[in-house]
Formats: C-alpha cells, structure tokens, sequence
C-alpha cells in the first residue's frame, strides 16, 4: 500500500511502500521511484536542535528525579527549552496508565493535594477565606497491588465519588482476588462490581493486613511532587503519569542490588526515548503552552 508522503532522497510524491522494520521496531519505507529504503522520522526529537544523544541525557536526568533548574545548568540550556523537552516527555506517556493491568491483591486509597492557585481557589461568599478545606484539594486515587505495579490518577474536588473510580479504573483491573481499602463508602461501591474478598484495615482484628504499603506509597509521591513545587497544578497529572512510570518500571524488574538499579534505569531511558520518538511530531512550544490539563476538574466548582 502505498504512502501518501514525498520520498526524503528523490522528493517523488506518493511513491513510498511499508518495508519491514528496523531493530528497534521503527517502520521502514522503500521509494518505488529511486528505490531507497529508509527510515521517515516523524518524531518530536527530530525537530530539536540537538541529537538523540543529548535528549537521552535529559531524560536521565528526569528518570534520577533531578530538577529542570539543575539539568538546564548541568546541559546548558534555556530553562523554557527544558520545559519544552520535559513536556515531550510527558506527552510520550499520556496514555501510559491506561496500558497498566493489576491483580492479585490491590490496596486502595486517597490522597489529596492543595489547591494553591488563586483562581482556582473557592471562597466563602463573604470572600474572606476559603470555603472549606476538602474543596480546595484535588484527590488523586492510587492503587498499587503486592508486587508494586500502580496507579495514581486525579479524580476531582474533594473526595471521589464512586463513578470516579470505575471510570478510571475499570479497565486497569484484571482478575483481583483481594481488595484491602481503609473503609471508605465509596471505594466499597467500587470494589463490589468484583466477586473477590474486600478487607477494611482499620478493623481487622488479625492485625495481618494494613495500607502501610499505600501509605509509604503516598509519602514518596508527595516527595515527588513537593520537589517539583514549581509545578502548574493544570500538568499535575502528567507529573503522576511519569512518576507511576518510573514506579512501575522499577517495581517490574525486581531491583537486587544498586548495579541493577543502574542497569534498570539505563533500560528505562531506552524504553522512554522510543516512546517519545514514536510520538508523531504534534507539539510545539506555543501547543505545549496552550494545554489545558485538568483545567476542568479545577474550574469544576
């Protein structure tokens, strides 16, 4: 079938052909006219001033959790050009939780991070103060199963309705067996679309099951975040979506010792570089400006 692209060498229109793929699983093309084969390089990095070398430094950098500040310094480059190549990044991983599949045994909770930005706040009617804590803090719902894979996705204002929960996670889960939650209503409407045992940690008297595992989950996350504290609270969930990235990644190789831990973090930047460079060019720097977010859940008032 033929593509309707101009050939890179000769510049004939409309006469390129699928020809195999290359080693690292990138489509090659042949030109029916100059019969050259090649490589059409669509991707975001290919439009950079810089090689694929450099780019992967950068990604080093974000995979050891090193700030934007420290990696433009270290790299010599424009803090916005390092917003630009961190935004490629997250933009490479936007769909990543949805590919994420957990069973077993899953823990379950919340955690909710401030509002801070003032047109995002809400006011008493008096315009005083704030009206209430709870609707000034986001909540981003976690679920992390006994071998560490997880999921960490905002859901709203204020606590989560049940809705919330199976819209953003039906799909993710895949034949759980138990469910250990802290008893809260809603996570109990959600678990009970599962035929499987459901145990509330505050009140098992066996005192075998509890949510430390979450919990610690929820202190590292936050860690995280308070690290990236310059953050616009509109990109918080591509910040989520790289760091249960990195989580993952991490949990899945089952770490022995610090040689493999560079060994697995070396891989993960591979992993990382072919998905952003199989991200077709879409974004430039005036797009990555204008998106949006979760704008709607924090204008939801």
């Amino acid at each position: 079938m033929k593509n309707h692209r101009s050939c890179p060498k000769c510049g004939t229109y409309n006469s390129l052909s699928k020809n195999g793929k290359s080693l690292k699983g990138l489509q090659r093309y042949k030109c029916s006219s100059c019969k050259k084969t090649f490589i059409l390089d669509e991707s975001p990095t290919k439009h950079l001033h810089t090689s694929d070398y450099f780019f992967k430094k950068f990604v080093g950098y974000m995979i050891d959790d090193v700030t934007l500040e420290v990696i433009s310094r270290n790299l010599n480059i424009n803090i916005k050009t390092a917003h630009y190549y961190r935004y490629l990044v997250f933009h490479a991983l936007l769909d990543y939780q949805s590919e994420v599949r957990m069973g077993g045994t899953i823990l379950i909770d919340e955690t909710f991070i401030s509002i801070r930005e003032k047109q995002y706040k809400i006011y008493r009617d008096d315009g005083k103060d704030i009206r209430g804590l709870s609707f000034n803090q986001l909540c981003v719902i976690t679920l992390i199963n006994l071998q560490g894979i997880s999921l960490a996705k905002v859901s709203s204002r204020a606590m989560a309705l049940p809705e919330h929960y199976k819209h953003m996670f039906n799909d993710n889960i895949v034949n759980p067996n138990l469910f250990i939650h802290d008893g809260n209503p809603k996570q109990v409407q959600f678990m009970n679309q599962f035929k499987c045992e459901k145990i509330n940690a505050r009140k098992d008297q066996t005192e075998m099951y509890s949510t430390d595992m979450i919990d610690s989950y929820h202190s590292n996350l936050k860690r995280y975040l308070f690290k990236h504290a310059g953050h616009r609270l509109k990109y918080i969930q591509h910040y989520l979506n790289f760091f249960v990235f990195r989580q993952n990644y991490l949990a899945q190789n089952d770490i022995k010792n610090m040689r493999h831990q560079l060994e697995v973090k070396n891989r993960m930047c591979d992993e990382l570089m072919l998905r952003v460079k199989r991200v077709k060019k879409s974004i430039t720097y005036q797009t990555y400006l204008k998106d949006k977010g979760i704008t709607d859940i924090l204008e939801n008032r």
